[in-house]
């Protein structure tokens, strides 16, 4: 999954303390592959689906102004994404001319002043409306809309705002206090559903380490299931410790009320910064809980609203993220080296051991719980401040698990290269 496109405005107005910008971004990303789904992937999902494109457009308009002993703010956006042939998740298979145009942005909200009521500029912030949000690494609350199908641009993934949504911020430089009501906007077919609750997040002086806990309400339409509603809390950790470039990352996630489902995992990092190329090698491990069928609880990890903001986070493997599993019934061992050999461009090598958490797979039976091994190698390339372009490739190699639930035992071979321009 990528990051995103670079930002840039063009600017309508400028003058004393108002400003208005046009923004314009462009993405567009080939995929070809072999041996999609192992190799069964006529079989198993009823088309061939090793090549395909998809395309997003989205144009909108930013908007600021001194009111209030702050600032006010406002944002209006429409997006408008197609694919192009058969993508590999299968939901485009039977659709003619997958593509849709709706609204993304459309918020409103204000920002402190500096000194106001004693606070530096922009330490609270209220917003309402449509908008972005995440919290921590995107494991719980990332990605608020739903792509693919229809609506095309599964793998693009642009639709990120969340359709209702209201934040309330406050950050004092150690501390950051949120609170929040979410609602999704989901794919054409998919379940609508909403989350509230809160975010704390402390930074302890000067020790490098950063604390943070994260408190939901879920409503049960989010999350299709027959338990019903359920809660989730969240405890973080983010340590860059006395030893230059060594860092260590880690949450524990508990769910209740309906749910007993639980996830927890944790990374270490080390970089040598002065070094050429400024290599970093990292590792982590992750679990996400599945659900016992010999138990009447359900101790499924319940996946809420997660999204991309690094490689890993939270789609796990460039293949087996973004197609046949889900953040959930999944333990994951994943090795990274990413170097930077110039300002511009940034290469990474990810190696994923994965496993299923229970013997089986969205609820089919499996007789193993070795799903398989993935490689990633990606190219991150800044061209410009406004141009930017990644390659990709990705192979992964069954598990007997995934040789069971599918049919196929071929490895899967999979690549992509994306661009994006914004005006």
């Amino acid at each position: 999954f990528v990051g995103g496109t670079s930002v840039a405005d063009f600017s309508i107005y400028d003058e004393d303390d108002t400003k208005v910008d046009f923004q314009l971004d462009l993405i567009g990303a080939s995929f070809q592959g072999s041996d999609a789904w192992f190799g069964a992937d006529e079989e198993f999902l009823g088309a061939d689906v090793n090549n395909w494109a998809e395309s997003a457009i989205e144009l909108g308009i930013t908007a600021e102004t001194s009111a209030f002993g702050g600032t006010l703010f406002g944002a209006v956006s429409g997006l408008h994404t197609r694919t192009f042939s058969d993508d590999a998740s299968g939901l485009t298979i039977g659709v003619n001319d997958p593509h849709d145009f709706n609204m993304e942005q459309g918020h409103i909200g204000w920002k402190s002043g500096e000194g106001l009521w004693g606070l530096d500029a922009d330490a609270l912030t209220i917003k309402a409306g449509r908008f972005d949000y995440s919290i921590g690494t995107g494991l719980l609350v990332n990605d608020g809309g739903g792509d693919g199908g229809k609506q095309g641009g599964w793998y693009l993934g642009t639709r990120k705002a969340f359709e209702s949504a209201f934040l309330a911020s406050l950050n004092t430089g150690p501390m950051l206090v949120e609170a929040f009501y979410l609602e999704n906007q989901p794919r054409s077919g998919g379940s609508t559903g909403a989350v509230y609750g809160g975010n704390l997040e402390y930074e302890i002086g000067s020790t490098g380490l950063t604390l943070s806990g994260t408190y939901l309400e879920v409503e049960d339409q989010l999350v299709p299931t027959e338990f019903g509603d359920f809660n989730t809390f969240s405890v973080r950790a983010s340590w860059q410790t006395p030893v230059e470039g060594l860092k260590f990352d880690g949450e524990v996630v508990e769910q209740g009320n309906n749910s007993d489902g639980e996830a927890y995992w944790f990374s270490g990092a080390y970089s040598w910064k002065s070094s050429a190329w400024t290599p970093t090698v990292s590792y982590r491990y992750a679990h996400l809980s599945g659900d016992d069928p010999d138990t009447a609880s359900d101790e499924r990890f319940r996946p809420i609203a997660y999204g991309f903001t690094d490689y890993g986070t939270w789609y796990q493997g460039e293949i087996s993220g973004n197609y046949p599993l889900e953040n959930s019934n999944l333990n994951s061992h994943l090795f990274r080296l990413q170097l930077s050999p110039s300002e511009e461009i940034t290469l990474n090598v990810l190696y994923y051991s994965f496993e299923l958490d229970q013997q089986h797979i969205f609820g089919d039976p499996v007789s193993s719980t070795d799903w398989g091994d993935e490689i990633n190698v990606a190219m991150d390339w800044a061209v410009s401040d406004k141009l930017y372009v990644i390659f990709t490739l990705g192979w992964l190699t069954p598990g007997q698990a995934a040789i069971e639930w599918t049919g196929g035992d071929k490895d899967w071979w999979y690549s992509m290269a994306y661009a994006s321009f914004s005006f």
